[in-house]
């Protein structure tokens, strides 16, 4: 599927729960010049455990990623295609809430969106905090976070002063989860448990 964008068509994907909720997930993908798309393990597992909830999950391509229009843009571009992949959910999906989720370069764009989209909840995997700027914003949303101890491109100690008690660090994980997908399934179910 494709919904229009700011520069073109985003390509797109929805994944409906079995049990709905009335909840919708972005999920926003990993950065666009070092492979990064929708079709990522990570999101994978994340939209596994949040379809097991009810929570239906809408991953898209960023500009100049796979189908979708456009080129890379800086970061700046990709907060208007979030943006826009956000404004066609609440018009087909009226009556959900809201989440956004990122995976390290998605983090950043949804982070450098909560005060524009003000979803219900934020999760962050892998944050790049200390490779990207993640601003110290007044928080209306629940932001939670999961990232490894192993992690090059996450500052841990930055990354858990962001987030306090809403952090959760997995030892022994590097930025890409390796052999680790089952724990960071069950890492981020207690954190939605919480």
């Amino acid at each position: 599927m494709f919904i229009d964008g700011p520069c073109g068509s985003l390509e797109a994907r929805l994944d409906t729960a079995p049990v709905e909720k009335t909840t919708t997930a972005v999920l926003c993908h990993p950065h666009p010049q070092y492979g990064g798309s929708m079709h990522d393990g990570v999101l994978d597992a994340v939209a596994g455990v949040l379809l097991k909830k009810g929570i239906n999950c809408l991953r898209f391509n960023f500009r100049g990623v796979g189908a979708s229009d456009g080129t890379y843009d800086e970061g700046i571009g990709e907060v208007d295609d979030l943006c826009a992949v956000a404004k066609w959910v609440a018009a087909e999906y009226p009556r959900d809430d809201l989440w956004l989720c990122g995976y390290s370069f998605g983090s950043s764009i949804v982070w450098r969106s909560l005060a524009q989209l003000k979803p219900v909840q934020a999760i962050l995997v892998a944050p790049p905090i200390g490779m990207m700027k993640f601003p110290e914003q007044p928080l209306t949303t629940k932001v939670l976070g999961i990232a490894g101890d192993a992690d090059d491109f996450v500052n841990v100690e930055a990354y858990q002063q962001l987030l306090g008690d809403n952090s959760a660090v997995l030892a022994g994980a590097d930025h890409f989860f390796t052999g680790m997908h089952a724990m960071l399934e069950t890492s981020l179910e207690d954190l939605l448990s919480k």
